[in-house]
């Protein structure tokens, strides 16, 4: 039975410790959010990389370019990242061929993800994700920022 307390107690420090670990990201990511820059993808002019110093919009960058063109070389290699529904292949999704995103604000939630508030623009409508209030939901897993989930909320 001690065993099994140990065990226990041990197994709820680490839980602990891993949710402090990505309240603490999360945090960190905050501060280097640049809330005043709006980003914009084209199909037209998509590149590789991010010259942003935030992985947190790095990875919504990543979103937005696979979002546009889900064959770009850059999302293959990173599916791993971002939900299987960026990359689904249908004639009636209306991809966007253009798309810009301002991040206003982040909100940690009591799971360990981030909700990342942003106002976006687009020339389709991609299941209504990509105009109006985009929220990505976010978690660092193994030291990077993962899109779990997006919806589009009205204010």
């Amino acid at each position: 039975m001690k065993k099994f307390l140990l065990s226990f107690l041990l197994l709820m420090l680490f839980a602990c410790s891993k949710e402090d670990t990505t309240a603490e990201k999360a945090a960190q990511a905050d501060q280097t959010l640049d809330k005043e820059t709006v980003f914009s993808f084209s199909s037209d002019n998509l590149t590789a990389g991010c010259s942003s110093s935030s992985e947190v919009v790095c990875t919504i960058s990543l979103a937005v370019k696979c979002i546009i063109d889900p064959n770009f070389a850059e999302c293959e290699k990173n599916k791993n990242i971002l939900p299987d529904f960026i990359f689904m292949q249908d004639e009636t999704l209306q991809r966007p061929t253009f798309q810009s995103y301002q991040i206003t604000k982040m909100k940690p939630r009591d799971d360990g993800a981030v909700e990342v508030y942003t106002q976006s623009s687009c020339n389709g409508s991609w299941f209504g994700l990509c105009n109006g209030n985009i929220i990505y939901v976010m978690k660092n897993y193994d030291s990077k920022w993962h899109i779990i989930d997006m919806y589009a909320v009205e204010f």
